[in-house]
């Protein structure tokens, strides 16, 4: 497994590099610092409590996944130690550690805790889909050029949408066609393919459990939520740097980041990707180019602070509780 490992982590350590100093070099690390220290400590404190709040609202999502069989305190700290690990490991191998937390201590199936995790990654998308496009909506003095690229992009954000939507409603078709695949070429009996189909069904048989409870709009109006909480966060801590865009603009903006977070490969601790996706979306909002580029490694490093804090307060909780 760590040999398997090794590709990743060296192309994530050349990405940070390489991107890193390109976008250092358009900017002062200085002003960087000095836009830092120059923040009041109040909009830090705001920003922390609406990130804590973001957090809650996904430890809720994750109890109604549940079924409310694990409390949201627990859900809370595995949700702090899984977006540390998250936000550090490279290609979002650290997904994992919610599965491995749910089943250590809670004794949750595999395949419940990848279901659980696979809809909330899609009630998530749905949500950044659904704010991106009011966004479009509302602001109307991008160039037109530009107007054009955002449609076109929440063009393709519906369709994938549409497409996760529908894997979901007939995930049991799917994973017949799977099936069926594999026994043509007689693989279906062998132990990795066999796993595979099995916690796939796992993974169809607690949605149609979810359907069928309706819980769906529920789901849709947390997923919501906690994503105005994370852009209201996004919008404290611009203006925090002393730089003056209004809401949706910072949401149709910051969006350009977080489409980073789903790249296959990223930088250590998503440095260099995430200021990168920042920049773009920033520059795409009318900001000077050094100014794009140094908000996005002042926010980036202050995010970085918080999940720490809350993933150490995670840590922590854990290891008082097995005690």
């Amino acid at each position: 497994m760590k040999y398997r490992q090794t590709p990743v982590r060296i192309v994530s350590v050349i990405i940070t590099i390489v991107l890193v100093a390109a976008l250092i070099s358009q900017i002062k690390v200085s002003d960087i610092v000095d836009t830092l220290f120059a923040i009041e400590p109040l909009y830090l404190v705001l920003g922390f409590g609406l990130y804590v709040l973001s957090y809650f609202l996904r430890a809720m999502r994750f109890h109604v996944l549940l079924r409310k069989q694990v409390g949201i305190k627990d859900l809370f700290n595995i949700v702090c130690v899984h977006n540390m690990v998250n936000n550090i490991l490279p290609a979002r191998t650290g997904e994992l550690s919610y599965i491995y937390l749910l089943k250590k201590l809670h004794g949750r199936k595999t395949g419940e805790g990848i279901a659980t995790l696979f809809v909330a990654r899609v009630f998530d998308f749905i949500a950044i889909s659904l704010l991106f496009i009011i966004s479009a909506l509302i602001i109307r003095d991008l160039p037109e050029m530009i107007i054009k690229a955002v449609w076109v992009i929440a063009f393709f954000m519906v369709s994938i949408v549409i497409l996760l939507i529908t894997l979901l409603c007939f995930g049991n078709s799917f994973i017949n066609l799977v099936r069926n695949f594999f026994r043509r070429f007689n693989l279906e009996k062998k132990y990795f393919v066999d796993y595979l189909l099995k916690k796939g069904e796992e993974m169809v048989e607690h949605f149609e459990e979810i359907k069928t409870t309706g819980k769906i709009i529920e789901l849709v109006i947390i997923s919501v939520g906690i994503w105005l909480f994370l852009y209201s966060l996004n919008y404290t801590l611009i203006r925090a740097m002393d730089i003056n865009l209004y809401f949706f603009a910072v949401l149709l903006g910051s969006t350009f980041a977080i489409f980073t977070t789903v790249l296959p490969i990223q930088g250590i601790g998503g440095f260099g990707t995430f200021e990168s996706g920042w920049a773009v979306g920033f520059i795409t909002m009318g900001l000077a180019k050094e100014v794009a580029v140094g908000s996005g490694f002042g926010y980036h490093i202050m995010i970085l602070i918080y999940f720490m804090i809350l993933g150490c307060h995670g840590i922590l909780r854990i290891k008082i509780k097995k005690s």
